[in-house]
């Protein structure tokens, strides 16, 4: 087990206070599982207009009360409150950022509702929140060895500590999980002066012209993650993707590595799930099904027909998670038998289309343009087939929840889909879905049908059942990898 090692992380959402995607879920769940092997462990993160306080308890802290923090030239007050997360077994504490101009006012984390467009001023939110990480620290007078930090949305935060307190973080070490390299935080030149950085450090942190955060983060950090090894290789490879920060990252190969995440078995449980009709329970995997299956096709309106394939996708709407593909493809996979539920929001354009396709198919697909994790609970549970058609994956935690809750994936064999979903061989019987190469509506369709036809063969369809059934995604094996680079850093 070895010494208990001392944590901050820092992530702009975590579950269940909010959550826009994949980051919030690998917060709440890596750190609980970190907390699990007995590590001292504790988030941050800012609270946006929507988070209830009251709700999740959050509360003052008597000595992180109006800091001043200097901002963009003038001067901002936050204050520090904190809360905590638990999966019933272990808690975690929080520290949570509030500010009455940059969060408190916004009930949105990276967009603004009325346009759909990202705020035009994240930049600052996210300086803002980077200082009070480590502002918080300073107060408190609590340099934790590892800073942990996600995304573009926290990476300054190695560079501010190491820049402007060198020797307070002087024993502190830097990771940085990346969770998608193709947002990296871009903005004018002129950002830089917002943050109160040493003039000698602007070029090193511009790049293709611009600003750019994740590139500050990946120079300053010890250690730079990612959310699955496959996704890894291809980043190294894909300057179009990295927009060219793959050179930095093959300058350092030896401090860049992708581990798959884990997904929390308290959260995502058919055995305990609260937010589905019936439980999986002693393996009675047809009442479980249809029982999941009939409350969902009712949720939808749709026809309470069990026989009929039921196709589930939860996705944020855009051209990398394939809605492109999956809407060049939709006319043929409409004329199969078939219902088809999508849950997610996203790009106006692509939205509109779909939505378009809601009005020409009404009894056999449904757009539900929300975020509603009750939902994605219940899709996961209720349909037959998850389809995940994405160009780029980098994680791929809906793949993970679908075979846990014995929904068969069909995915594109991009990223950490490829690390975790094991196709199907009618040879030997083993694997867990379908995957499919070619990112075209041709490759897509015929996937499709190729799942669609084991659906119809009982014996054959069991057996895949079975085999989800019998795969666990813990993060007890991930974690610990997480630890060693910890150690190693350390030493």
């Amino acid at each position: 087990m070895g010494k208990s090692i001392t944590v901050l992380f820092a992530a702009s959402e975590i579950f269940p206070y909010i959550k826009f995607g994949g980051v919030a879920d690998f917060s709440f769940s890596f750190t609980l599982a970190l907390r699990a092997l007995g590590h001292d462990v504790r988030v941050m993160m800012p609270r946006y207009g929507n988070i209830s306080e009251r709700k999740h308890q959050i509360h003052f802290i008597k000595r992180l009360q109006d800091i001043p923090i200097k901002i963009a030239g003038k001067e901002e007050l936050i204050t520090v409150k904190s809360s905590s997360i638990t999966n019933q077994r272990y808690k975690v504490q929080s520290y949570i950022t509030t500010n009455s101009y940059y969060f408190d006012q916004r009930k949105a984390i990276y967009s603004d509702p009325a346009t759909g467009k990202p705020f035009p001023d994240n930049d600052e939110r996210f300086i803002l929140f980077s200082q009070s990480v480590v502002t918080t620290c300073l107060l408190l007078n609590w340099f934790p060895e590892i800073m942990h930090c996600n995304d573009w949305h926290t990476a300054l935060i190695p560079v501010l500590a190491k820049t402007l307190y060198p020797n307070k973080f002087k024993k502190t070490k830097f990771v940085l999980t990346v969770h998608n390299f193709a947002n990296q935080g871009e903005f004018p030149p002129s950002t830089f002066d917002k943050i109160g950085l040493p003039e000698e450090l602007r070029e090193k942190l511009l790049h293709n012209g611009n600003f750019n955060f994740l590139k500050a983060g990946i120079l300053f950090s010890d250690y730079v993650t990612t959310v699955s090894p496959t996704y890894a290789k291809e980043v190294l490879q894909d300057e179009v993707h990295t927009k060219g920060l793959n050179k930095i990252l093959l300058e350092r190969n030896n401090s860049f590595v992708g581990i798959l995440s884990g997904i929390d078995p308290w959260q995502w449980n058919p055995q305990t799930d609260d937010d589905i009709a019936c439980k999986l329970q002693n393996s009675n995997f047809d009442a479980y099904k249809n029982c999941n299956k009939e409350d969902l096709l009712k949720t939808l309106g749709l026809e309470p027909k069990l026989d009929v394939p039921l196709i589930g996708m939860i996705s944020h709407i855009e051209e990398n998670k394939g809605i492109k593909l999956l809407i060049e493809a939709f006319d043929k996979i409409m004329k199969e038998d078939v219902h088809l539920v999508l849950l997610g929001t996203g790009e106006a354009n692509l939205t509109k289309k779909l939505q378009k396709l809601a009005e020409k198919y009404p009894q056999k697909f449904v757009f539900k343009n929300v975020y509603d994790e009750q939902l994605a609970h219940k899709i996961e549970a209720g349909a037959d087939i998850f389809l995940m058609p994405s160009i780029y994956e980098p994680c791929g935690f809906n793949a993970m929840y679908s075979v846990v809750y014995g929904t068969v994936p069909v995915v594109r064999a991009t990223g950490g889909l490829l690390d975790s979903v094991e196709p199907f061989n009618p040879q030997t019987q083993d694997g867990v879905g379908f995957i499919f190469d070619e990112p075209t509506p041709s490759a897509l369709v015929k996937k499709l049908k190729e799942a669609l036809d084991a659906y119809k063969n009982k014996e054959i369809w069991k057996k895949i059942i079975q085999n989800c059934f019998e795969k666990h995604y813990s993060w007890k094996d991930s974690a610990e990898q997480y630890v060693e680079i910890y150690r190693s850093l350390l030493k």
